[in-house]
């Protein structure tokens, strides 16, 4: 692939990302609300028990989410972090950050800083390689190994700065976006991923915003409980079987 096609490519991943990013926001602040519906729900007499046992076992999950998206994956949102924290102490029966501190305490890994442009000399022993392209024969002959070494080790110099600051780059998108660092990174495969996640965070916006309107009324939070506790006593018995 050519660069210039790889760097149109890679350009247009980068602006789905740029649409992924408001999503995300959009989905870790409806998650927030729900868990303070989730808690509401608990103080709540028109539930049973084993009700409210669930509703906080769910809020315990979902803050515990929310929380690391927040502050472990960097997640923007308008969220009340201290009243999320002490949610998390009230439904998990933990500290959050005592829980995650080697998550929170883990040394960011540092990014390559690219390689500078060629210097003056170099670049215009680059400009004069170019321009003797187009020359003469006669002109071009005339040159002696020498030059044409020099040329070549402009060349090299510049190829080999271009290749680490596409390397500082991918490495960069991979610890921003928690690739594998191992992994190769194919920008037309990575707009396919970028677009089904899109597609996910959009679905699950809806799933979240159907779960907030449930809250509406008590009654629907029971209905809506009950079948959640139906669907889990379900997936237990077929972890059980499996």
């Amino acid at each position: 692939m050519r660069l210039s096609s790889f760097l149109a490519r890679a350009c247009r991943a980068l602006h789905k990302e740029d649409e992924l990013a408001p999503l995300e926001t959009v989905a870790i602040e409806l998650k927030a609300k729900l868990v303070f519906c989730f808690d509401h729900a608990c103080k709540q007499k028109e539930l049973s028990k084993k009700e409210r046992q669930l509703a906080s076992e769910i809020a315990a999950q979902l803050v515990e989410e929310t929380l690391c998206g927040l502050e472990l994956d960097g997640t923007p949102g308008e969220c009340d972090i201290d009243r999320l924290k002490a949610l998390y102490r009230k439904h998990a029966g933990s500290d959050f950050d005592a829980d995650f501190a080697e998550e929170r305490e883990a040394p960011a890994q540092a990014l390559p800083v690219p390689q500078e442009n060629a210097d003056g000399a170099a670049q215009a022993l680059l400009a004069e390689a170019r321009a003797l392209a187009g020359a003469e024969p006669e002109r071009r002959g005339a040159l002696g190994e020498d030059r044409y070494a020099e040329y070549n080790r402009a060349l090299e110099a510049r190829l080999a700065g271009v290749a680490g600051e596409i390397a500082a780059a991918e490495r960069g998108f991979k610890s921003r976006y928690q690739f594998d660092p191992e992994q190769s990174i194919d920008p037309s495969d990575l707009m396919e991923d970028l677009e089904g996640e899109i597609a996910d965070v959009r679905d699950y916006i809806g799933e979240l915003e159907f779960e907030l309107s449930q809250f509406v009324d008590m009654q629907q939070v029971k209905a809506w409980l009950q079948a959640m506790k139906q669907q889990l006593a379900a997936t237990r018995r077929r972890e059980a079987r499996g």
